[in-house]
C-alpha cells in the first residue's frame, strides 16, 4: 500500500483507511495529506511522481526489504530483536556495473510483530525526508493494523545527523546490563580490548566511549536526549540508553552489523570481567579496587571475588581513587604550548585548511568557527571579522579564518572552534614527527606509579581530546597515553566552572567528590575544582604564572609528591 504521511516523534505510523487529526496513518495511494481549514477536514494532492512509483516498485526495493527481514532474524537469533522488541532500518542501494549508489528511499522494520517470523512484503519504505511512502496490507491472522517502529523519528534523526546506510535498535541483554552497573554513569568507557578495533574510528589503544542517556515511557520520547548525544560525541556511533537498549549505526549495513556484534562484545566482556572483580575502563584490566578513604590507604576489597550468575551480591563498586590532571603547566610545560604548539598552528592554519577544505572534518571545522565569529562580531570581540559565504571562492573564505583564528591565538581563547581546528593541526605535526610533545621529568614515573597501584587517572584540558591522546602518545617520554582512563576537554564546560567538575564526577561514576583529586596549576580552576568537592592541589612548575598569596591550597612542584 502507497501511502503520504510523515513520520513524527508525537504518533505512529498506521495501515488504517482513515486520516486521524494527528497525521498518522493514510489508506490513499500516492497522496500526501494535509489538514485544511478549521472545520479540520482534509485534502489530498499528488504527492508520488511515476518515476517515484517506478523505484518504489524496483528490484532494488525488493531486494533491500528482503535484506532487512534476513537480517532481522538473524538478529532475533542473537537476542537482539525478542520479544517483538528491537527494530532495524536501511537505505536503499542501486548497484550498476559493481558500484553501489545510495536511493533517497529508506526501509523500516514494523512494530509489535515476531521479527523471525517477518517476510519482505512487512517492511515499510519511507523517503528520506521522513514521508511513509508504503506501507504492509492488513493481515487477517493479526487482527491488528500494520504500525512502523516507534523509533522511526530516532532512526531518521540518525540518517541525517551521522549520513549513516543503516541503524540497529537491539534490545541484547548486555546493551541493558551494562547501564545498570553504575546508575548513574552518561558514559560507558573501555579501552585495551582487541574488538575496539572493529569500531570505526578506533584502535585497540583507544579508549571507547558511549553516551548513556535515560530511558522514558515511550521511545519517541527519547529524540531530543539523542539528538544531544549525537552532537556531544561526534565520533560515536552508538548510543546506549539506561535500563534499554542500545542505538548503533554505520555507513552501510554491514558496517552496522559488523560494529554491533564488537559492541555487543564489548559490554559482554565488560560485563564478565565486572564479575569477576576486573576493571574493564583500565588499560591493564586489574583488580577493581574499593578504597575505604583517599590518599595513602590500601586498596583491599570490601568482599570476595565470587564466579557464577552476575547478581547484585557480586557486583564491587568501581575503583574511586582517581587523578584529575591539567596538561599545560602540569604535565607539560607553558612554555611547550605557547612557543612550539600555538605558533604551529599559526603559522599552517592556511596551509591546513587549504590542504584539507572539501573535506568533512574540515567544513565541520569551518562551520564551528563561522558560528564562534557570528557570535564575536554580535558582541564586538576585537579581532572578529566576516567570514564569507562559500561562493565568493574558498580562497578568501580561508583568508577570513586565518585572520580570525590568528585573533583568537593571540587573545589566548579557549573556544570550542579554535581548540578542534588546532588539535587537527597539531595531529599532522605528530604524524610527520615535526616536534615531540614534552613532559616534565616526573610525569612518567608518577603515572607508571599510579597505574600499578589501580588508581585511574584522567586528563582535562582546554585542548581537544583527540589533541590530548596525541600529545601524550607522542611525548619524550614515549607513549604515556597508555596509562590513561580517559580525557576530557571543554565540551564537558569551561574549566572554570563549577558544573564541569560536577558533570566529570557523574560521568567518571564518582558518589563522593572528595574522592577525586585534581591538580592543576591554574588558581581560578581550583576555587571551581574546590566548589565541587573535589580535593585540589596546585602545580607549581617553572614557567607558570605567579600564584595569589594566601590561596589555601597545597602546592606541588611534583606529581611524584602525591603519595599513596
Amino acid at each position: 500500500m502507497i501511502v503520504g504521511k510523515k513520520v513524527e516523534s508525537s504518533c505512529s505510523s498506521s495501515g488504517s483507511m482513515a486520516m486521524n487529526m494527528n497525521g498518522c496513518g493514510s489508506g490513499v495511494t500516492g497522496v500526501q495529506v494535509q489538514q485544511n481549514g478549521e472545520d479540520g477536514r482534509v485534502s489530498v494532492s499528488s504527492l508520488l511522481n511515476e518515476e517515484v512509483y517506478l523505484e518504489l516498485e524496483s528490484k532494488a526495493v525488493s531486494d533491500t526489504k528482503a535484506l532487512a527481514v534476513e537480517l532481522c532474524r538473524h538478529f532475533y537469533s542473537l537476542g537482539w530483536l525478542s520479544g517483538t522488541g528491537g527494530s532495524f532500518t536501511l537505505r536503499v542501494h542501486h548497484y550498476h556495473d559493481a558500484v553501489s549508489t545510495p536511493s533517497h528511499l529508506i526501509v523500516m522494520s514494523p512494530s509489535g510483530v515476531q521479527k523471525e517470523r517477518m517476510v519482505p512484503e512487512d517492511m515499510y519504505v519511507l523517503s528520506s525526508d521522513g514521508f511513509v511512502l508504503t506501507t504492509p496490507v492488513l493481515k487477517s491472522c493479526t487482527h491488528a493494523a500494520p504500525k512502523c517502529t516507534d523509533c522511526a523519528p530516532l532512526f531518521m534523526k540518525v540518517y541525517e545527523m551521522c549520513n549513516a546506510g543503516a541503524v540497529i535498535h537491539s534490545h541484547g541483554m548486555e546493551s541493558c546490563l551494562i547501564t545498570m552497573i553504575n546508575p548513574f554513569s552518561k558514559e560507558f568507557r573501555i579501552t585495551h580490548m582487541e574488538m575496539i578495533k572493529g569500531i570505526c574510528g578506533h584502535g585497540y589503544h583507544e579508549e571507547l566511549v558511549v553516551p548513556i542517556i535515560e530511558n522514558s515511557a515511550h521511545e519517541g520520547e527519547l529524540l531530543e536526549s539523542l539528538t544531544e548525544a549525537i552532537r556531544a560525541y561526534p565520533k560515536t556511533t552508538a548510543v546506549l540508553v539506561r535500563n534499554h537498549g542500545v542505538f548503533i549505526w554505520g555507513d552501510s549495513w554491514v558496517s552496522a552489523k559488523t560494529q554491533a556484534e564488537c559492541y555487543h562484545y564489548l559490554f559482554d566482556a565488560a560485563i564478565k570481567l565486572h564479575q569477576l572483580g576486573l576493571d574493564w575502563s583500565t588499560p591493564s584490566h586489574g583488580p577493581i579496587r574499593n578504597v575505604s578513604g583517599f590518599w595513602g590507604c590500601s586498596g583491599n576489597f570490601s568482599r570476595a571475588l565470587r564466579t557464577g550468575a552476575l547478581s547484585l551480591d557480586d557486583m564491587i563498586e568501581p575503583s574511586q581513587h582517581c587523578v584529575l590532571l591539567d596538561i599545560e603547566g602540569t604535565t607539560t610545560p607553558a612554555s611547550f604550548v605557547s612557543d612550539v604548539l600555538f605558533p604551529y598552528a599559526h603559522d599552517n592554519v592556511g596551509k591546513h585548511l587549504a590542504a584539507t577544505y572539501d573535506s568533512e572534518e574540515a567544513q565541520n571545522d569551518i562551520n564551528l568557527l563561522r558560528s564562534q565569529v557570528q557570535i564575536d562580531l554580535e558582541q564586538g570581540v576585537i579581532g572578529a571579522v566576516p567570514i564569507p559565504l562559500d561562493y565568493v571562492g574558498k580562497e578568501l573564505v580561508i583568508a577570513s579564518l586565518v585572520a580570525n583564528v590568528t585573533a583568537m591565538i593571540r587573545a589566548d581563547r579557549k573556544v570550542t572552534s579554535l581548540k578542534q581546528l588546532q588539535g587537527h593541526i597539531w595531529r599532522t605535526g605528530f604524524q610527520s614527527n615535526e616536534f615531540v610533545a614534552i613532559v616534565f621529568d616526573d610525569v612518567a614515573k608518577a603515572l607508571a606509579r599510579w597505574h600499578a597501584s589501580g588508581t585511574k587517572v584522567y586528563i582535562y584540558s582546554s585542548v581537544i581530546r583527540e589533541a590530548q591522546q596525541l600529545l601524550l602518545a607522542n611525548s619524550n617520554y614515549g607513549d604515556l597515553k597508555k596509562y590513561l582512563c580517559g580525557f576530557f576537554d571543554t565540551t564537558v564546560g569551561k574549566k572554570k566552572e563549577t558544573r564541569s567538575y560536577v558533570e566529570i564526577l557523574k560521568t567518571v561514576g564518582i558518589d563522593r567528590p572528595a574522592d577525586m583529586l585534581f591538580v592543576t596549576d591554574d588558581f581560578r580552576e581550583a576555587v571551581a575544582a574546590a566548589a565541587a568537592g573535589l580535593e585540589v592541589i596546585l602545580s607549581l612548575r617553572p614557567g607558570n604564572e605567579p600564584l595569589p598569596e594566601n590561596h589555601g591550597f597545597r602546592a606541588i612542584e611534583s606529581l611524584l609528591e602525591i603519595q599513596h
